[in-house]
């Protein structure tokens, strides 16, 4: 176990993957505005959505509004982007799911592409209206506020801790109830989660990489058939137009499809989470793989932690001031809004 006391290694790498997110948004908006294809639009979301984390980490334990406003600035430009993403990963899942072979699927790529048309439109304004100069700014100044942050390695593992009994609330709350929405919610707890490991705590990272990232494809993809299967009713609206697709609606085979592939997903992830779980997945077993990863953390952060040690708010406003400080001696003077 790891006690307050011993544990004095900083933890240099927060800084410079700060860095390199900020590089990257700037790379990934350049390469997005060039071509409004899916996969430089994914790649842009995946670099505002790893600052937002970061951004998220750092206002827990620095009060400097900096973070809001950073963070702010991530999650606008995200959702703007959303709605052309979702447009062009359903195409790809009527492509997968094999449903441009027949009618409906048909028609539905084509309701989609009426909409994309649109979406480009507004996504490229939203690029347009990017501030360079804003972000460049950060690029240069948060990292270096980051970097004279005194906090280590058990701050960091209390955050991702914190932010894993997140995941497990909401694993518990979508057994109890597997909807749509329980589903993305625990999604994005993951992600979170997934980010918070990666960016503070490397050495766990390496060791969870892979279960990570195969968990949050699964829930991933678990969404985007939500997301398609939300759009079947539209087909019904526009039926007028194709007299045959009433009827293949009334069978329901589109939806049928996409509740098969949905739940071959649900239980590679179930199995994956909780191998010896009972079939009615009524609980999570003690042996799940979050339980085993928070004793990882608990082991980390140390059970005796002294409440001094906790990046609270008061202690988040001791450590603004003295970072002001740090960071206002001549020849560091630091702006931020």
């Amino acid at each position: 176990m790891i006690n307050a006391s011993s544990d004095h290694r900083r933890i240099p790498q927060a800084s410079q993957v700060l860095s390199q997110a900020l590089r990257r948004v700037l790379k990934e908006r350049s390469r997005a505005r060039k071509k409004l294809a899916s996969e430089p639009i994914h790649d842009l979301r995946v670099a505002l959505r790893r600052s937002r984390c970061l951004a998220e980490g750092f206002s827990e334990m620095d009060t400097h509004p900096c973070w809001r406003h950073f963070g702010k600035s991530c999650k606008q430009l995200q959702g703007k982007l959303a709605e052309l993403l979702d447009i062009h990963v359903m195409l790809e899942w009527i492509r997968r799911l094999g449903l441009d072979k027949q009618a409906d699927g048909t028609h539905l790529a084509g309701v989609l592409a009426g909409q994309e048309r649109h979406a480009r439109h507004e996504t490229r304004a939203a690029l347009e209206d990017f501030s360079r100069k804003r972000w460049k700014e950060w690029k240069r100044r948060l990292p270096e506020r980051a970097e004279a942050l005194p906090f280590r390695e058990l701050h960091f593992a209390s955050l991702a801790l914190r932010r894993l009994q997140e995941v497990q609330k909401l694993e518990r709350q979508r057994r109890r109830n597997p909807s749509g929405a329980a589903v993305h919610r625990l999604r994005v707890a993951v992600k979170r989660f997934r980010y918070t490991v990666e960016s503070f705590l490397p050495e766990k990272h390496a060791a969870w990489r892979k279960k990570l990232r195969r968990l949050q494809r699964l829930l991933g993809e678990v969404h985007d058939l939500d997301v398609l299967r939300a759009k079947l009713p539209e087909l019904a609206r526009h039926r007028a137009k194709l007299p045959q697709l009433e009827e293949e609606l009334r069978k329901q085979q589109p939806r049928a499809l996409i509740e098969r592939s949905r739940e071959e997903r649900i239980t590679a992830y179930d199995r994956l989470v909780s191998p010896h779980s009972r079939p009615d997945g009524s609980r999570i077993p003690e042996s799940s793989l979050w339980d085993r990863w928070k004793r990882e953390l608990d082991d980390l952060v140390g059970i005796n932690l002294p409440e001094s040690e906790a990046p609270s708010k008061s202690k988040a406003r001791r450590v603004k001031r003295s970072v002001e400080k740090a960071i206002s001696a001549p020849g560091r003077r630091l702006r931020l809004s």
